[in-house]
């Protein structure tokens, strides 16, 4: 349909429309939420403003009177909603939320939240052009689940060591997917060694490779890693610490970094270094909590887009 543009612009918006109200229904099924997608703009209204009348709420939502009123009657079936009389009206019938919807809407409350961070991050791009800007949001949305991806912020995750066949996959490509993102044109041989054959990196230098995971149905999601090579001297070097982008801001990486912090101090480490790029904000300020220290690089650095050494000395409250 793209090829057509602004002539298909009503399909496109369709189709984005019917795709997430099925993303959205398939995460309250998981979640054992017992309310259809398309309810939502109604229950959240009634949520805010109380009771209302059908004609405020088509008002309110600009919506077509028979369609709410479709809605209504589906909900009141189902018990979502109730009807009550106006206070200051006896004559006229409000709606509001009975106390199964209300009970519905407070197990939402967390699902939207996560839900909003994810499509904040599809939609973290700028275009001047409405057409661009929907192809990018297209190609955001419509290639990849909106549901795995709230799922994944809302599953419990745990800490394993890589190890199997999925767990390389997915170690290569979060670290890929980050390289590409910020150093495309600096992806070197020893990204390469590492990414593509991780064991035999771990066999080599005695390291350790952890990934955060999250589990639903017998299936796994890597959602983070971490590599850490210990060094002569008591010292561990810190590698490859990256995170899903649509699981930034959940505490992943500094889950990934407590563990290794423990690691090393069990091990006996008496300092952890890094390497990383002074123009990565985050990361910088990530490890600066944690007390690294940015040092003079003692040595010839591996990676063209390392600008920035860190060292935290461990003493015995690490």
């Amino acid at each position: 349909m793209e090829q057509f543009g602004v002539l298909t612009l009503g399909s496109r918006l369709k189709r984005l429309s019917d795709y997430l109200f099925a993303q959205v229904q398939e995460i309250y099924g998981y979640c054992e939420i017992p309310i259809s997608s398309t309810y939502f703009p109604i229950l959240r209204l009634l949520q805010v403003e109380g009771g209302l009348s059908v004609t405020e709420m088509a008002d309110r939502l600009h919506l077509s009177h028979p369609a709410v009123s479709k809605q209504i009657s589906k909900m009141l079936s189902e018990s979502l909603l109730e009807k009550i009389q106006d206070p200051h009206d006896q004559r006229r019938t409000m709606l509001t939320l009975s106390p199964m919807g209300k009970q519905a809407m407070e197990k939402v409350e967390p699902i939207l939240l996560e839900m909003q961070q994810v499509l904040e991050r599809m939609l973290s791009f700028s275009s001047d052009d409405f057409m661009t800007a929907l192809v990018n949001l297209e190609q955001q949305v419509l290639t990849d689940s909106v549901a795995s991806k709230v799922l994944d912020r809302l599953s419990a995750i745990k800490l394993v060591e890589l190890q199997s066949e999925a767990h390389k996959r997915a170690f290569y490509d979060l670290n890929m997917h980050w390289l590409q993102r910020h150093f495309p044109e600096q992806i070197n041989q020893h990204d390469l060694a590492l990414l593509q054959s991780p064991m035999k990196w771990v066999t080599k230098y005695n390291g350790r490779i952890w990934l955060a995971v999250s589990q639903r149905e017998g299936q796994e999601s890597v959602l983070g890693c971490l590599a850490f090579r210990p060094h002569p001297g008591g010292v561990g070097e810190i590698l490859k610490l990256a995170v899903a982008d649509h699981c930034q801001g959940m505490g992943i990486a500094q889950r990934l970094l407590d563990h290794c912090l423990q690691v090393a101090h069990e091990q006996g480490m008496k300092v952890l270094c890094l390497e990383t790029a002074s123009c990565l904000l985050a990361a910088k300020s990530l490890y600066e909590k944690n007390g690294f220290v940015a040092k003079p690089v003692p040595f010839t650095s591996l990676y063209e887009r390392a600008d920035l050494y860190m060292e935290k000395v461990l003493g015995e409250n690490s």
